[in-house]
């Protein structure tokens, strides 16, 4: 009996002993308690909230969502820690959310779930500025957000110009953001950030500009989002100076974008753009070519306004019984270096005679929408007649479709209404100009043209008017720059006589004789790949044929003047 009792009496005691101990080897339960470092901010002050979590070393990652309707979350900070007191262990993880408010009133910043359990809500009263210390901040750092139309069409560009400005003590916490993401739209970096300074209300601003072509892809109201970075500014109150953190942003900016017009050809690709440029050219430049030989055909398609991918294929329409055409893949390409993309695309075709006689090259042509005149446009190329001689390789055609195999095909060929708004044709003569486009377009003309003119705009700083592009013209004949020259020449002419670049160009050269052969030289200075390249540009001659324009302001019209023959007849 007594043996009994004393043995329930040991298991009593090591029952009690597993007990205690497993009660100190337990781990504590894990508490969370949140403090804010302020209760009471002003609207551009910073708030920090601290959550923190006992009894673990195990930090995890927050969601902060609940936070970013009254706040913005400018930064978080974990920290994770222990330490021994009286031999015994104690662990925490903290974490430290630094908030900016979005509004002012009492905010109301709720639980945040840690783990299985949440931290307390709390609350926070934001006080607004007063209106002198909003003006000053207005007026020390501020965006300036413009888009080049609030109407565009489907497809077409839109320009977006990005500028910060700032004045002196104003310190940038963050870069500005890059191109916008937004869904259904291309959008392309124009050149690359530039900063330098300007003027507002005469105080001196810094000024950090971006560029972006955004081409949207569905008609409707189309989104521009805004954006936002945070600054420091230094305000004076009350004979105070401190220094307060801001917010700037934009606003989101709508633009309209409307549907293909109802005018435009439902047949035709649609392609809106400012300007479109054709050249073809067939090489080598003989003038007589034997049956058999491998041509080289080129078709360059040059755009201002659009990407290259939107120029459509343009199928070269030989008779398949004096031709065997062998296409290659086309070259695409977008310059995005200046204001706005140019976008090229180069067709190459090896075509290969199979007759004798006199073959047609026909003209090529292209229907655009003009996005500044807003109205449908054909582009055209001139064709050309081949003479070829040998044997045939193939039987020549019955001799009723001679006369019609010697006339140059006409693809989308404009009725006399269209031409109204067709692009005036090359002033110079066929047999002129051939010779110049067929070396440009083998070392890429149209890119090359693109290039080197908009770096020479960019060298020569904007240009505002007339007296503007004269002067600096005069100065680019006196530094004996081509390229500059040949980048300035259109945007004076163009002022001159009050029309588009290109119809400026031809209206000069069609002016004279003397402005004629000046261009000419100029153009195989910068182009040509023969021995005429090395040639120096007559500046003399061309600065005389810009100053007869002062004196005979009546120039002949592209309508007036007789184009010359394409090819010389046989026997003439």
């Amino acid at each position: 009996m007594v043996i009994a009792q004393r043995s329930q009496a040991y298991l009593l005691t090591y029952a009690l002993l597993l007990l205690s101990l497993t009660a100190l080897s337990a781990p504590g339960y894990a508490a969370v308690s949140a403090q804010l470092s302020a209760q009471s901010i002003d609207e551009l002050e910073t708030v920090r909230l601290n959550i923190k979590v006992t009894e673990t070393r195990q930090a995890t990652t927050l969601d902060l969502a609940s936070l970013e309707k009254d706040f913005h979350v400018m930064n978080v900070n974990t920290m994770s820690q222990s330490r021994y007191v009286n031999g015994r262990g104690q662990s925490w993880v903290e974490y430290q959310i630094t908030l900016q408010p979005k509004r002012t009133g009492s905010l109301l910043i709720p639980a945040i779930q840690v783990g299985n359990e949440a931290s307390p809500s709390l609350e926070l009263l934001v006080n607004p500025l007063s209106d002198q210390a909003r003006q000053a901040i207005d007026q020390l750092v501020f965006f300036e957000n413009e888009v080049s139309s609030e109407r565009v069409y489907v497809q077409a560009e839109i320009v977006l110009t990005r500028q910060l400005l700032y004045s002196q003590g104003v310190q940038l916490y963050s870069d500005l953001p890059g191109a916008p993401e937004i869904d259904n739209a291309v959008v392309l970096t124009l050149g690359e950030t530039t900063s330098g300074t300007t003027e507002r209300n005469g105080r001196t601003y810094g000024v950090i500009q971006q560029r972006y072509a955004l081409f949207p892809e569905e008609s409707g109201q189309f989104e521009i989002p805004g954006i936002s970075i945070t600054a420091s500014v230094r305000l004076t109150e009350n004979g105070r100076v401190s220094r307060k953190g801001v917010r700037i942003g934009t606003d989101t900016v709508t633009v309209t974008v409307m549907p293909v017009p109802a005018q435009y050809p439902k047949d035709k690709p649609w392609l809106p753009a400012r300007e479109v440029r054709l050249l073809q050219v067939v090489t080598p430049e003989n003038k007589v070519h034997n049956v058999g030989d491998t041509l080289q055909h080129e078709l360059l398609i040059d755009i201002s306004g659009n990407v290259g991918s939107k120029a459509p294929p343009l199928e070269l329409l030989v008779d398949d019984r004096q031709f065997r055409v062998y296409p290659a893949a086309p070259t695409i390409n977008d310059d995005t270096q200046g204001s706005s993309v140019q976008g090229a695309r180069l067709q190459t075709n090896s075509l290969v005679p199979l007759q004798q006689g006199n073959l047609a090259m026909p003209e090529a042509a292209l229907t655009w929408w003009d996005t500044e005149t807003d109205q449908m446009r054909i582009t055209t190329a001139p064709g050309e007649i081949l003479s070829v001689v040998g044997e045939a390789l193939i039987p020549a055609p019955p001799e009723e479709d001679q006369q019609m195999l010697s006339k140059p095909a006409q693809p989308d060929t404009p009725t006399q209404t269209d031409r109204d708004v067709i692009d005036a044709a090359n002033t110079l003569s066929w047999s002129e100009i051939r010779p110049l486009i067929a070396t440009a377009a083998l070392i890429g003309i149209g890119v090359l043209l693109l290039i080197g003119g908009y770096r020479a705009m960019r060298r020569s700083g904007p240009l505002k008017g007339g007296r503007s592009a004269k002067s600096q013209l005069f100065k680019a004949f006196k530094q004996a720059d081509p390229q500059q020259v040949h980048a300035l020449l259109p945007v004076y002419l163009a002022s001159h006589y009050g029309c588009a670049r290109s119809e400026a160009t031809q209206r000069f050269t069609a002016s004279s004789s003397e402005a004629r052969n000046a261009y000419q030289e100029l153009l195989k200075t910068l182009y040509g790949t023969n021995a005429a390249s090395s040639m120096q540009v007559n500046f003399q001659q061309l600065r005389r044929a810009l100053e007869a324009l002062d004196r005979e302001p009546q120039v002949i019209g592209l309508e007036q003047r007789a184009l010359p023959d394409l090819y010389t007849q046989p026997g003439l």
